[in-house]
């Protein structure tokens, strides 16, 4: 918004510095009554001339405000549809740990009840700590507060473990793990969020029994890693759009899978950071596959 009104007070100042240079020129015209014709003729035509440029900066400049509104505008929408999700993201978790809670305090429960409950209640606050961590991280992101660290990161151990831990809270889920990298130069903190990202997302996305293939090679100095579901997939008009801050596919009221639109949008953001590319294709026969390319300076 501030660009347009930059744009705004730019061309208003052109339009009268223009205006008082034609009022000068038409005043001028009548000295010229008295001179040749083809001086006159000659005047006019610069007249002629600064009044079409005149036109077309004018012309430029609207286009270019409408374009500034209709971003304003959608980036509107997609705020409020972030609204309208964080709502319901904050209010679910939150109500599964007090209906635990007040479970807990009023019934005398066996052991194997208890601790059941109790997994439910870490699991919803796990589930809040993530939005609140998004949050975090897109606000930090807005303001430039991320400078990635060069640690050694176990990408073969941590892609075995999380997606053990992964498939006790989604039992249906199987992963096919082909990873050729023991280790990468990378931020500890941004690849672990970058990953947990794009396997929720692919487990979220998928059919009832979500299958995710995962791929890890070192290619000369670069290491490339996949991750790919057989769930409905992406289309290719959402692609570019699917890694902007807030945007969600379809409509926010009818959408039955939690998110906020924050997650892709941080994921890009920290491969990035890190001089990487992250690209989302289609994947073989169906699904999505989204590919991450990082500097591993091996």
């Amino acid at each position: 918004m501030t660009k347009s009104k930059i744009l705004i007070y730019l061309l208003a100042f052109y339009v009268l510095l223009q205006f008082i240079w034609w009022g000068y020129q038409i005043l001028d015209l009548g000295a010229l009554a008295d001179q040749s014709k083809q001086d006159t003729s000659r005047r006019i035509i610069m007249i002629i001339g600064e009044g079409g440029v005149f036109i077309l900066i004018l012309m430029a400049g609207f286009w270019k405000i409408q374009q500034s509104i209709g971003k304003e505008i959608e980036l509107s929408k997609r705020q409020n549809n972030f609204m309208l999700s964080v709502t319901h993201e904050l209010k679910t978790p939150l109500t599964s740990i007090q209906l635990v809670l007040q479970t807990l305090l009023k019934r005398k429960l066996n052991e194997e009840d208890r601790e059941d409950l109790l997994s439910k209640a870490l699991s919803a606050n796990q589930r809040l700590s993530t939005l609140i961590d998004n949050i975090l991280n897109a606000s930090r992101l807005e303001n430039d507060d991320f400078a990635p660290k060069a640690d050694v990161f176990p990408l073969n151990s941590f892609l075995n473990r999380t997606t053990e831990e992964l498939k006790k809270i989604n039992t249906a889920a199987s992963f096919d793990i082909d990873c050729k990298v023991d280790s990468i130069i990378a931020d500890t903190y941004m690849i672990e969020t970058i990953l947990n990202n794009l396997l929720e997302n692919a487990i979220k996305y998928s059919v009832e029994t979500p299958k995710i293939t995962i791929t890890a090679v070192q290619r000369d100095k670069k290491c490339t890693i996949s991750i790919a579901d057989e769930g409905p997939g992406i289309p290719n008009y959402e692609k570019t759009r699917i890694f902007d801050k807030f945007y969600r596919i379809g409509s926010e009221i009818s959408r039955s899978k939690k998110g906020s639109g924050l997650g892709l949008f941080i994921t890009k953001e920290f491969v990035e950071l890190h001089n990487g590319k992250l690209q989302c294709e289609n994947n073989s026969p169906r699904g999505t596959k989204f590919i991450i390319e990082l500097p591993n300076g091996k």
